[in-house]
């Protein structure tokens, strides 16, 4: 596929597409920004994690640390 075809054919899928997440991807590519994208069957538990913060539900990194030392020790 030559330059020119390319160009059309991206053209041609842009002018086609409905999906405004896809559109502002591309447009995020086009200016050399990173695009990261979260799979929706993740989004679900980073809200509960998110949940779990607000309702107090979470042990900080030296509790952790301190209930699984025997695992961290080399």
């Amino acid at each position: 596929m030559t330059l020119i075809e390319l160009k059309k054919s991206l053209h041609e899928q842009i002018e086609g597409a409905n999906n405004p997440q896809v559109l502002e991807q591309v447009a995020a590519i086009l200016k050399n920004e990173p695009v990261f994208i979260i799979p929706e069957h993740m989004k679900e538990g980073i809200r509960q994690g998110m949940e779990d913060i607000k309702n107090g539900d979470f042990i900080t990194m030296e509790e952790f640390e301190k209930k699984y030392e025997k695992w961290l020790k080399k």
